[in-house]
């Protein structure tokens, strides 16, 4: 067995047993036995934790800036946008495998439903993030224009006809972050 195959089973097995010695014991409460069991799960297989990963800290508004960041890349561009424009182009997603256009645009309507609470926290940021709120408007506008577009007309298979333009949604991707990048570079 590898050296992180062994470290994943004893950190498992080391989880197991917090579980059981966390139903046993009463002294403190439930949530800080488990804690400190885990904690010295990882301490055990040398792999280090960061205590602030384990507080209840709030997410800073950069660090919240961030993940959305990642969901404009991760969930709208890459499971989404990218596959349907090579779709609409080849009938196949952007590396070339088969793919389910119905189903990607249904993930897509899941997605969207994220975005919406996501248009809802930056619009209530202070006036110290307007920039960052300025191109968000125009990329959750343009990511709405492309989503309808879509849900109105979805692409068939070999579609050379069937246009798809996102050139001004990785304008103002690129754009979004860019200015995600800096505030968290402060």
């Amino acid at each position: 067995m590898s050296k992180w195959g062994k470290k994943s089973l004893l950190i498992v097995l080391s989880l197991v047993t917090a579980l059981v010695f966390a139903g046993c014991a009463k002294e403190k409460s439930d949530e800080e036995k488990m804690q400190e069991l885990v904690e010295e799960a990882f301490k055990d297989s040398g792999i280090k934790v960061d205590a602030s990963s384990t507080s209840d800290e709030k997410p800073t508004v950069e660090s919240t800036l961030f993940d959305i960041n990642n969901f404009v890349i991760g969930d709208i561009w890459n499971d989404g946008f990218v596959n349907i424009g090579d779709y609409a182009g080849s009938g196949t997603n952007a590396l070339g495998e088969t793919m389910d256009i119905d189903f990607t645009i249904e993930q897509l309507g899941k997605a969207m439903e994220k975005k919406a609470e996501y248009d809802t926290y930056i619009q209530g940021l202070e006036s110290n993030y307007d920039d960052v709120k300025q191109v968000w408007t125009k990329l959750s506008s343009e990511i709405d224009t492309l989503y309808n577009k879509l849900k109105e007309n979805p692409p068939k298979a070999d579609d050379n006809d069937y246009e798809f333009d996102t050139g001004l949604f990785q304008q103002y991707s690129d754009a979004f972050s860019a200015d995600v990048d800096a505030l968290n570079q402060n």
